[in-house]
């Protein structure tokens, strides 16, 4: 059957070649053709190891297409993530198979954070090295970060509470987000937890390390805002607690 739409085709899709190999062009026309997406409408994000889309599905809703760039990722750091992981843990040492289960390991993560009722994109499909979740923000446009937002005072101690709660819930659904900073918090109406790319399971021999990092970044940050913050090594006894942590 002649698919639906052809590679040379790539206008429509307003990505230039260079940017991306023919696997990640033939992984988007799948998503196209299985109508996950309707249409790819322009960079949203661009980072050195991915880049954000901005799309739209059927019913003209937006989306968000995250492709991780296989030639620019750091594959080793990847690598020693996700062999730590129980569930990625036979994963093979190769460029490729590491970028690919590293977006399987990102949807699997949001799958479950999302599912426990944490405040995340939802997640709605991957292929490939392609991640593509709910899109937060409008009209194409991500919502700013917390690192770019200026909260109002009367704002910082609540956002501060909710975050913290948010992790309690990333900890219920038995997962510790590990990479938690303002750079990865969006805030539209509320804050989004977002990259789940490095969240690790309960298990994960660091779990404490990443739990204890988490609760510092956070701290560190509206410490700054002049919030009252919770004492951090009271946080991390509790959440350990409540996590089963050693």
């Amino acid at each position: 059957m002649k698919p639906k739409i052809r590679l040379e085709d790539v206008k429509e899709l307003k990505i230039e070649r260079k940017v991306f190999d023919e696997r990640t062009l033939l992984a988007i026309y799948k998503l196209l053709n299985k109508g996950i997406i309707k249409s790819v409408e322009g960079v949203a994000k661009e980072g050195k190891e991915s880049v954000v889309f901005s799309a739209k599905d059927k019913n003209d809703n937006w989306l968000a297409l995250k492709v991780y760039r296989a030639e620019y990722c750091d594959f080793k750091s990847m690598w020693k993530y996700l062999v730590g992981d129980p569930r990625f843990s036979s994963v093979k040492k190769s460029r490729r198979a590491v970028i690919l289960n590293w977006c399987k390991r990102e949807f699997k993560n949001l799958t479950i954070a999302h599912e426990a009722g944490v405040s995340c994109p939802k997640p709605i499909a991957f292929n490939e090295n392609i991640l593509v979740i709910e899109f937060i923000g409008e009209d194409g446009k991500l919502a700013p970060r917390l690192i770019d937002v200026k909260l109002e005072n009367r704002d910082k101690q609540g956002v501060y509470e909710f975050i913290l709660n948010e992790v309690e819930k990333i900890l219920r659904s038995g997962l510790i987000h590990s990479d938690l900073s303002a750079y990865n918090i969006l805030i539209w109406g509320k804050p989004y937890i977002i990259d789940f790319s490095q969240a690790v399971p309960l298990k994960h021999q660091l779990a404490s390390e990443f739990l204890r990092r988490d609760i510092k970044n956070v701290n560190s940050y509206f410490k700054a805002l002049n919030v009252k913050i919770k004492n951090e090594e009271e946080l991390f006894k509790r959440f350990s607690a409540m996590a089963g942590l050693e």
